[in-house]
């Protein structure tokens, strides 16, 4: 099963680079299907039916939802920059390889839906990224967006104070003035509702959804089960109410025209 090798993955190649300069900027991705990951995936399907469409992962990692649109019946396709990423993807789904979010390896109009999970913050370019992604996309296809949330208070990507990188959860990072943020996340982007869209410009489509997403507290959940679960629950409430805006992640779904 690919969460057998996605923790094998980790314990042998992952921990050792835990501090690696080039995997702050590009991000590490969850190496294992969690609650959260599957709260984002049925918050997906409301919107979108997965059965019978071509689907490009862009940021696929070692294939996490790569697995579960094949089980919901896509043809799926992945690009991550990520080398060992993509060696571990392959060996489950033959059409995965090593590209750039701002040069994709395919066609105009190839795809039914695009998706990007927590990718665009940590490309080069995410306005070409997005560009491309529209590029590649079928009219009438779907783009599916999880993007960070500015909102949220909590800096997740840790910082870079006097020279010297700091990992964890900052409180109130992102509510700093922009110029004294991006001194301290020079390796990342949080993005602002108006943000994200203005990443669309350019493009013609119509909105299919946009929340927010609150975390799925599976740390907590593992060692506190019962205070995990209660959390979770709450927060599930929230992203039901004009709080989802505070939420962890932005969801934004649009149909290319």
């Amino acid at each position: 099963m690919l969460q057998t090798l996605d923790r094998t993955f980790m314990t042998e190649n992952w921990q050792k680079d835990a501090k690696n300069m080039k995997q702050v900027q590009l991000g590490s991705p969850s190496l294992e299907w969690t609650s959260g990951l599957e709260h984002r995936l049925k918050l997906m399907q409301k919107y979108i039916d997965l059965k019978d469409k071509k689907v490009l992962d862009i940021g696929c990692g070692v294939g996490m939802f790569l697995e579960k649109f094949q089980k919901s019946g896509a043809a799926v396709y992945g690009v991550d920059i990520d080398t060992r990423k993509i060696k571990e993807a392959k060996k489950l789904f033959q059409e995965a390889e090593v590209a750039p979010a701002e040069e994709l390896p395919f066609v105009r109009n190839s795809f039914d839906i695009v998706f990007l999970h927590e990718v665009i913050e940590h490309v080069d370019d995410d306005k070409k990224s997005i560009g491309e992604a529209f590029r590649v996309l079928k009219s009438g296809g779907k783009l599916v967006i999880f993007a960070p949330n500015r909102l949220w208070p909590f800096e997740t990507h840790g910082i870079y104070r006097k020279g010297e990188y700091k990992f964890g959860n900052k409180f109130l990072i992102t509510y700093l003035p922009d110029k004294k943020y991006k001194k301290l996340t020079p390796h990342v982007r949080n993005y602002r509702k108006k943000e994200l869209y203005k990443l669309l410009k350019g493009n013609s489509y119509k909105k299919i959804a946009f929340r927010g997403v609150f975390p799925g507290f599976d740390k907590l959940s593992s060692r506190i089960p019962l205070a995990g679960s209660l959390i979770t629950s709450l927060f599930r409430i929230l992203e039901r109410t004009p709080l989802h805006r505070f939420g962890i992640s932005h969801m934004l779904i649009v149909e290319k025209l």
